[in-house]
């Protein structure tokens, strides 16, 4: 066997311990993103189990109300005065527990990519009145004022008439008119602009709130992620809404983002681009309800 020269054995001594301090080096970066997977592991399913335990209450509290509350009315004489508040009461338990359950049917269709565009030609003006008169009783039992604007609109526009998919839009802003009233102050008031740029919807939904703490912000659209969360939550929600609320409007082919000053308040601004292939003849008024020329579907 030949004998290797020093020089020889001192560069294969040095080769090797470099594939050795390489390997290391690899191995060291695979168990760094093997520990921030595992981190993000743990974190998801906690957020996994705060929802469920979120959904759960906010399933049953209002259904438990609305049972006790209808049970008495049916049961018990009551004057029209307390009769009236009763039924008042259950509106608003079912009004809160049908918009939590669209959010998560809305949310499992996305995940199971059933969701599809249906287009139509939306009155916008009508479209947001209808939803600001749908919001109206939350609104007023914090004392808020709700103002809208539909700005940009030409004779021709005819009302700020615009293509898309009306039952999406409508959870867009309904999320995103929830949470400015659910996160506003007593007495304060929300702001809602509506406008069409070159093909482009505008839309931007301002409150007088607590605004988004900067720790929080990048994190904002993640699913089940809630700015107030714990035993000590004061505020209704499940996590769903903001990031059901960016994939609906990624779906429509635009942008949602959020300006804000911490204390102050904040802006969601919506962007999206006009959509083609709407009937002439299918006008939507809200996200729930078209109206059909001749009685025809299309």
């Amino acid at each position: 066997m030949d004998m290797m020269s020093d020089d020889v054995l001192l560069e294969e001594l040095k080769r090797r311990f470099l594939d050795n301090k390489k390997a290391l080096y690899d191995l060291t970066k695979m168990n760094e993103k093997i520990e921030k997977l595992n981190v993000k592991l743990a974190e998801s399913e906690r957020l996994k189990s705060d929802f469920l335990s979120n959904i759960r209450n906010e399933i049953n509290n209002p259904l438990t109300s609305i049972l006790g509350l209808s049970r008495e009315i049916v049961s018990a004489k009551k004057d029209e005065q307390t009769k009236q508040l009763m039924a008042q009461s259950i509106y608003d338990e079912a009004f809160e527990l049908d918009f939590q359950l669209r959010n998560i049917f809305i949310a499992a269709e996305l995940e199971a990519g059933e969701t599809q565009l249906n287009i139509s030609r939306v009155d916008m003006a009508a479209f947001i009145k209808n939803l600001v008169s749908a919001f109206s009783r939350k609104a007023r039992k914090k004392s808020l004022t709700m103002t809208f604007t539909c700005c940009g609109a030409k004779p021709e526009d005819q009302g700020l008439l615009f293509n898309t998919d009306a039952e999406k839009l409508h959870r867009v802003l309904a999320n995103l008119l929830a949470n400015a009233i659910e996160y506003n102050n007593e007495g304060k008031a929300v702001h809602i602009e509506a406008r069409k740029e070159n093909g482009v919807l505008r839309v931007s939904i301002a409150d007088e709130g607590i605004g988004v703490p900067k720790q929080e912000r990048e994190r904002l659209f993640d699913r089940f992620h809630q700015l107030d969360r714990g035993s000590t939550k004061k505020h209704r929600g499940h996590g769903l809404g903001l990031s059901t609320t960016k994939a609906l409007v990624e779906m429509l082919g635009g942008k949602v983002s959020v300006a804000d000053d911490e204390g102050v308040g904040c802006v969601f601004h919506v962007a999206i681009p006009e959509a083609s292939g709407a009937g002439d003849n299918v006008l939507s008024e809200d996200g729930n309800e078209f109206l059909f020329e001749n009685e025809k579907r299309f």
